[in-house]
């Protein structure tokens, strides 16, 4: 809900938040990316359901067809975070 406030300071409140607690998933082994649109709780349980995958990512569903600015914009943070902190890892590996 920060994220749909017009004041700057709570909207980055907001990002600041979303973006330890997708860090703090990553780093206890629960890494998330959020996805949403028609069908996307199908999507979601079928991804979730492979536990060969490498990342181990935790696929969660938001909304089905529309959602407000914010929401999808949260989003986006989290996913961008998680990716983020998955390639640093793979780097580090590599």
């Amino acid at each position: 809900m920060l994220l749909s406030f017009r004041e700057k300071e709570a909207q980055q409140a907001g990002e600041d938040l979303l973006r330890g607690i997708a860090t703090q998933l990553y780093r206890e082994g629960n890494p998330v990316y959020m996805i949403m649109g028609t069908d996307s709780y199908l999507s979601a349980k079928t991804k979730n359901e492979n536990l060969q995958d490498d990342n181990h990512i935790v696929y969660i569903s938001y909304a089905e067809c529309t959602s407000p600015y914010f929401l999808s914009k949260a989003a986006d943070i989290i996913n961008e975070q998680t990716m983020s902190l998955l390639y640093r890892n793979t780097k580090q590996q590599n």
